[in-house]
């Protein structure tokens, strides 16, 4: 029996168990691997994957941490083929069904994802790079510091909905979760500064591109795919976000890790935190019962105004990367538009704004 516990959790402990595995033994391939793309050495690339690509065998006797690693490294040359106008899956034997076996074994995706790219990337002179430029490595640890955070941010979460908007506990929870995607929010102000629109549209994002895998699509390892989306959900977005938006979280939570994919076909059904809050502030209390929804409103308003601070950095970012001169690409990395990343921002400040003018004619009732 395959232990399931080892994909299921982001944690530094698992983290660096999956950097440290070279199952295929390609570390010296992959230090030349931005060479190559450099270079456009098509038959390098193919040569490489396909002389590393496991049999059945192995990938059946590989530990959980390790298909992952193997999905790491597979996954970098499969990208980068792509980037060359090339698919892995046309091209080299063997790579449909490797691919799908190690998706299979760590019931994940068929291809690498923004995971593997990052939080099981390992650090220093091992770190897997399509291009070996310092704005790669950047972006990578920018996203690998702040996946955990957010981690840890579902699982507050999760005892969230468990909690009533009045009970004590859940204003502190709530400014608990805050926190955490305060990190992701400070990690954006970053990248701002480390990584040019021009290098991420024009050297970046090309290795981003879909792949397609027995006939089906399967989007690159996009920092759009981190558990943001699921945060929304939880917040306000189950019951509040619009079709465009529930329609986006639906397709990328494929792409998340196994839990998450669980946790999204609950909080999609789940009435948002934001409604709760306004059902309790709505509803006449004691006093002590009275005091405690508020004090929920506010933290909740925190929650959604660092959501907008982090939206607001990134729509920035996005609407240079994707003017019309620089981009080669009409949607983003994670499949959205600018367009969906300026609805999602009104539709965040709108659910703040709104929680607002609750608290405050709640205040003003006699």
């Amino acid at each position: 029996m395959h232990r399931r516990a080892d994909v299921d959790v982001i944690s530094e402990e698992n983290n660096e168990q999956v950097r440290k595995l070279d199952p295929l033994r390609l570390d010296d391939e992959l230090r030349v691997l931005p060479k190559l793309n450099l270079a456009a050495d098509v038959s390098a690339l193919v040569r490489v994957l396909g002389a590393a690509l496991p049999s059945e065998e192995s990938i059946a006797a590989f530990t959980t941490t390790e298909c992952l690693a193997a999905m790491r490294d597979l996954g970098m040359y499969l990208g980068s083929l792509q980037r060359h106008g090339v698919s892995a899956f046309e091209v080299v034997p063997g790579a449909t069904r490797s691919f799908q076996l190690l998706g299979r074994r760590t019931r994940m995706i068929p291809r690498d994802t923004v995971y593997h790219y990052t939080s099981w990337n390992p650090v220093g002179e091992r770190e897997r790079l399509y291009t070996g430029h310092p704005m790669e490595r950047s972006l990578i640890d920018a996203v690998r510091t702040c996946v955990p955070h957010l981690a840890r941010a579902v699982d507050i979460g999760l005892s969230l909905l468990d909690e009533d908007p009045a009970a004590p506990a859940h204003a502190g929870r709530m400014a608990s979760l805050t926190s955490h995607i305060a990190v992701a929010d400070t990690v954006m102000s970053g990248i701002r500064t480390t990584v040019t629109p021009e290098f991420f549209a024009r050297v970046l994002r090309p290795f981003y591109e879909d792949v397609r895998v027995a006939g089906r699509a399967y989007m690159g390892p996009a920092a759009a795919h981190i558990p943001i989306f699921l945060i929304d959900l939880l917040l306000w977005a189950s019951d509040r976000g619009s079709p465009g938006y529930l329609d986006f979280c639906s397709e990328v939570s494929s792409q998340t890790l196994p839990q998450w994919q669980e946790r999204y076909a609950e909080w999609a059904a789940t009435p948002s935190i934001t409604s709760r809050v306004v059902a309790a502030l709505e509803r006449p209390g004691a006093p002590s019962r009275n005091e405690h929804v508020e004090s929920s409103a506010r933290s909740l308003r925190r929650a959604l105004q660092t959501l907008t601070s982090f939206r607001g950095k990134h729509l920035v970012m996005a609407r240079r990367a994707y003017h019309e001169e620089l981009r080669l690409y009409e949607l983003g990395s994670g499949g959205g538009s600018v367009g969906l990343l300026e609805e999602i921002l009104a539709l965040t400040r709108q659910n703040s704004a709104m929680l607002n003018a609750t608290a405050v004619q709640r205040v003003r009732l006699p």
